[in-house]
């Protein structure tokens, strides 16, 4: 969840082909254009002709670099990176997108040593700092990462995704509490909300904390109510805490909005027949049943043997 993706990576590759330094020549140009147009083999055919021409060498091997990066040429990004740094030793941005290539194949001791390199550089650099502390954590080393992570939500707390990883972190390292507090703070409009409240409702409900767990259900239900686990989650932990007539009960309900969800539908057979509601039993098991859900004709089978017991025994 938290780590650094493809798609985050390249958002923070700012120093990308779109850079020309004043009076680029027109192979950079050329480049420049189909790699803003996403055309990355062409314009790496054309930075490939810059660096030959020797024009602004240091621009045109990054641009390669990223242009390879893009295309998930990573080795070979990495090596024009390398060739980059190895020439302008003091270029930020080449150091930062090294550390990211190398973090992408997982060497985690030469991207703590590039971004180290960057950060020495540009030491308030908030992009380099969250790749250091991705670096820790993917490492294994979470009491730094969760200190550089907590120093970068002190500069900012706009990085929403820190929450998560900090929660992450704390819950693998069995502090419950802290990881909810982490996952509570992730913000009410962010796209993992839901991922966030979903870690909640598992640590309640490998604490057996029924409160909690059914406050944090209700939560995750009413932020994604197209998601019918939920639903299925809540009606076994009312089984579980003994209320078969709330469990039954939310089961109709879930039915009304997904009828379709044959796992409910056996569900509130199974209600039903412990119930001792018959008839209720054998309307949602024909119904599981209808729905190709395992189990329901075992249900059906049961519900008419405890209908000739009853009428045997009147």
């Amino acid at each position: 969840m938290t780590s650094l993706n493809k798609k985050w990576i390249v958002f923070i590759i700012l120093f990308t082909a779109s850079y020309v330094a004043n009076g680029a020549d027109s192979f950079l140009k050329q480049a420049n254009g189909f790699y803003d147009k996403g055309e990355y083999r062409k314009a790496l055919v054309l930075y490939r002709k810059a660096l030959t021409a020797r024009e602004n060498s240091a621009i045109a091997g990054f641009n390669l670099a990223n242009c390879y990066f893009q295309l998930d040429s990573i080795p070979q990004s990495i090596v024009y990176y390398r060739a980059v740094t190895d020439e302008a030793p003091d270029f930020f941005r080449g150091y930062l997108n090294l550390a990211i290539a190398l973090y992408s194949l997982d060497d985690m001791g030469n991207c703590m040593a590039a971004i180290t390199r960057a950060l020495e550089i540009e030491p308030a650099n908030g992009k380099a700092q969250m790749i250091r502390a991705a670096a820790l954590r993917k490492a294994g080393a979470y009491p730094e990462a969760i200190v550089a992570f907590e120093k970068i939500l002190e500069a900012d707390r706009s990085n929403s995704d820190i929450f998560i990883a900090l929660g992450e972190m704390m819950r693998e390292l069995g502090d419950d509490d802290a990881a909810v507090e982490y996952f509570e703070q992730y913000p009410e409009s962010g796209p993992n909300r839901t991922y966030a409240l979903s870690c909640i409702v598992d640590i309640y409900e490998k604490l057996n904390n029924s409160e909690k767990l059914f406050y944090y259900l209700e939560q995750l239900r009413e932020k994604d109510p197209t998601n019918r686990w939920t639903w299925y989650r809540k009606c076994t932990l009312y089984e579980k805490t003994g209320n078969p007539l709330s469990a039954f009960a939310e089961a109709k309900n879930a039915l009304l909005e997904f009828p379709d969800f044959g796992e409910m539908a056996l569900f509130a057979g199974n209600c039903a027949f412990s119930l001792e509601q018959l008839g209720e039993a054998e309307y949602y098991y024909s119904l599981a049943k209808k729905l190709g859900c395992p189990g329901a004709a075992a249900g059906l089978e049961n519900t008419e043997i405890a209908r000739n017991r009853k009428y045997a025994e009147n």
